[in-house]
């Protein structure tokens, strides 16, 4: 399959060189070659209120097990030949799937992270290379801290997964103020009738992640920079959207990995999850004492209660909601 652009409109492109896989042509397989990447990380606003660092974490962002959970989901309702945007795309996760579904005309993945974009380009460049798909795939350097840059009313479905918690500005009293205008600028940029898909994780789904719950004060700062589901909700509603329906998921975001609980005294491991980036260093060594000491002595007892509270509360929230017409 030829490179090409997605067939879908671009009000303010910075540069050429953003769009599509073809413009990479490096190969890059650790940290250590991060100086082969040409990035441009110029918006002030992201790097003041991002605490992870995905450039670095990019690398071994896949390997750790993170899954797309809900892919399904989200292919059930799209509808035929749509055009799809996935807003926080990271490293093409929920690309491959949807782009192979045999219901999307074109995908575009954007993401501000360059790091993270590298990866989601070599997928991009895989499915353009494969005959049997036939869906249109580009990736976009972009901050979902201004104004997305399409124009009105181009895209049947626009995807956002676990991204959420990395909007917020903890420093001012509107913290979800990043939030609440992206969902309006998503509004913006649907069809009427067109569908918004996002994932996040409720608070309680939070609480019960086994490491999370190791480490207290994680817990507080990750739940203070996710909206709860009632919160959620009021925000989508005020952005205009209508049919506001989630469900619960048990389906982990590292897969089976998730209960591999040694994996957590890698750094490969945790890097798949950036509430690990919250933990004060005194925290964090507090945090493996205990979990060394649990799982080497009461290991059973451990994963009893780790897939116990996964059963009752579900790992994450699938949302959707429609672009009512006008």
């Amino acid at each position: 399959m030829a490179d090409s652009v997605v067939n879908v409109p671009i009000s303010t492109p910075s540069s050429e060189s953003e769009v599509g896989s073809s413009k990479v042509t490096d190969v890059v397989e650790t940290a250590a070659d991060l100086s082969t990447i040409v990035t441009d990380q110029s918006r002030i606003e992201n790097e003041e209120i991002e605490y992870e660092d995905y450039l670095k974490c990019s690398f071994s962002y896949d390997k750790a097990g993170r899954t797309a959970v809900c892919v399904d989901k989200i292919i059930e309702v799209l509808p035929e030949d749509a055009a799809v945007l996935d807003c926080g795309c990271g490293t093409g996760n929920y690309m491959t799937a949807i782009a192979k579904s045999g219901k999307c005309k074109s995908y575009i993945g954007m993401d501000v992270n360059e790091g993270m974009l590298y990866h989601a380009r070599k997928k991009a460049a895989l499915l353009r290379n494969d005959d049997t798909v036939s869906t249109d795939v580009t990736t976009v350097a972009g901050s979902l801290l201004e104004e997305l840059p399409f124009e009105d009313n181009v895209f049947d479905c626009v995807v956002i997964n676990q991204v959420l918690q990395h909007l917020v500005d903890v420093r001012v009293f509107d913290r979800f103020k990043y939030v609440t205008a992206l969902f309006t600028e998503i509004k913006r940029v649907l069809k009427p009738g067109g569908v918004f898909s996002l994932n996040t994780c409720a608070h309680d789904q939070i609480a019960a992640m086994w490491w999370i719950a190791a480490m207290p004060g994680v817990l507080e700062k990750i739940q203070y920079r996710t909206p709860d589901i009632d919160e959620l909700k009021k925000m989508i509603l005020d952005a205009g959207f209508t049919g506001f329906t989630f469900v619960r998921d048990d389906t982990p975001l590292l897969g089976e990995a998730y209960w591999k609980y040694e994996g957590c005294f890698s750094e490969e491991y945790r890097s798949a999850d950036s509430s690990w980036a919250l933990a004060s260093d005194e925290e964090y060594s507090k945090a493996m004492t205990n979990l060394k000491y649990a799982l080497r002595e009461e290991r059973e007892t451990f994963d009893n209660i780790a897939r116990n509270s996964i059963a009752k509360t579900g790992h994450t929230i699938q949302v959707f909601a429609y672009n009512k017409p006008e």
